[in-house]
C-alpha cells in the first residue's frame, strides 16, 4: 500500500510517498519540500516501529517518529476498510 504523508521539517512542510511493507516497516521517498533547498530534508528514508515509536538509521527520531505517525493515521482507516470487506478463511 502506498500513502502520502506530510510532515513539518524545520518550520516547512515537506511530503512523503510512503510505502508500507508491513504494520511495523515503510519506505519514503521525498515528494516535496516547501522549505530552503540547503535545509532539505532526506529524499529516502527507511522506518520501522520499536513499541510505540517509529526509528530510522537514517534520520534523526523526531523526523522518523512524525513521518510513521502520519502514515499511521492515513494507513489505519484503510487498512480497517481491508479487513471489513475481506472474506474469512475458509
Amino acid at each position: 500500500m502506498e500513502v502520502t504523508a506530510a510532515v513539518l521539517y524545520g518550520g516547512s512542510l515537506a511530503h512523503y510517498d510512503v510505502r508500507v511493507e508491513s504494520g511495523s516497516e515503510c519506505y519514503a521517498e521525498l515528494s516535496s519540500y516547501n522549505g530552503s533547498p540547503d535545509q532539505q530534508p532526506p529524499q529516502h528514508i527507511k522506518l520501522h516501529k520499536e513499541g510505540r515509536h517509529w526509528v530510522s538509521t537514517d534520520v534523526d527520531n523526531q523526523l522518523s517518529d512524525d513521518l510513521g505517525y502520519a502514515v499511521e493515521l492515513k494507513a489505519k482507516p484503510l487498512l480497517e476498510d481491508r479487513k471489513r470487506g475481506g472474506h474469512p478463511a475458509a
